[in-house]
């Protein structure tokens, strides 16, 4: 049931929620003191997280939301984005993260596209989200933080006890499998992920970015796809590590979030990377191992090999 790749659940036998889940309540018991996510302004640790997001799943449930539904997320930080993501998938639903910096315009154009029933937004997205509404399909819409028309995430958890079980859906009552159920829907471009396959994504990007229970990894969202930062979460609440989340997409921002939190993993992109090995920017604490989107250029690896003897690895 366990493998060394995931530390739990075996890619065969379960979802990515289910895995996190798994995983969260493990490092919860081991008591390790450290938050699993870290915003600006808020920690989220592996004992809330996994007692949230069970309870929230089930508090969608009895509001309504049946298994297939697409949820629309608009959110800014990673706290907010790991519960909601998570407790969509565990009501049966399917999340279709938006993009947190996206016009009304845009918003509505890509709820519509994905076919969203309802929204989970937060505090500093919600005026956009919820004008967006208006011209798309979305008839339910949950925040983080008090919204005015919007029934509040916390009121999710707590009308989450006792659990119920997800809705099979419509239709004749038939072997299930959750594997080849969409398990993610992107909306630019739109594309609709499934389960077997988000979890054959996560196998391949934790075996790059190869990050363990004592790790601090350092990301600013936007430097990063979709897939990609929702995958560096996953790992991290998988592995017990810590995922800080950069709130502004500078490199000072990055190198700053670095020595607060004394990162031993950060995200840069190529250009980012560019000015690491050439500029005067230095990082303020040793042995950080540096996970590059896209492909960075011959002489860029190899300036960071030769005269910084960084560790540099593309995670695409």
């Amino acid at each position: 049931m366990f493998d060394g790749q995931f530390g739990h659940a075996a890619v065969s036998e379960t979802t990515v929620t289910q895995a996190v889940l798994a995983a969260a309540r493990e490092h919860a018991e081991r008591g390790s003191g450290r938050p699993a996510l870290v915003d600006p302004h808020r920690e989220l640790d592996y004992g809330r997280f996994a007692a949230s997001v069970p309870a929230a799943a089930t508090g969608l449930r009895r509001l309504g939301v049946r298994t297939g539904d697409v949820a629309a997320i608009h959110v800014t930080g990673v706290c907010d984005h790991a519960l909601a993501v998570h407790a969509v998938a565990a009501a049966g639903a399917v999340p279709a993260p938006l993009p947190a910096n996206a016009e009304v315009p845009e918003l509505a154009a890509m709820m519509t596209e994905c076919g969203a029933r309802f929204l989970l937004t937060g505090a500093a997205t919600a005026a956009e989200a919820l004008a967006a509404t208006e011209r798309s399909y979305v008839r339910q819409v949950f925040a983080f933080g008090n919204v005015p028309g919007a029934t509040p995430f916390a009121r999710l958890v707590e009308a989450g006890a006792p659990p119920v079980a997800p809705d099979p859906g419509p239709g004749p009552i038939a072997p299930a499998d959750p594997l080849r159920d969409l398990a993610l829907r992107l909306c630019d471009p739109p594309e609709g992920i499934t389960h077997a396959e988000r979890l054959a994504d996560l196998y391949r990007l934790g075996g790059t970015a190869g990050l363990g229970v004592d790790d601090v990894l350092a990301c600013h969202p936007g430097d990063c796809s979709t897939p990609a930062w929702t995958g560096l979460v996953d790992l991290c609440l998988l592995h017990g590590a810590t995922l800080v989340a950069v709130p502004e997409p500078g490199l000072p921002e990055l190198l700053a979030a670095i020595g607060r939190h004394r990162a031993t993993t950060a995200v840069v992109t190529p250009a980012k990377l560019r000015a690491l090995a050439f500029g005067h920017a230095e990082i303020p604490v040793g042995d950080v191992r540096l996970l590059v989107t896209g492909r960075p250029d011959p002489d860029v690896l190899a300036a960071c090999r030769a005269r910084r003897g960084w560790i540099v690895v593309s995670i695409g």
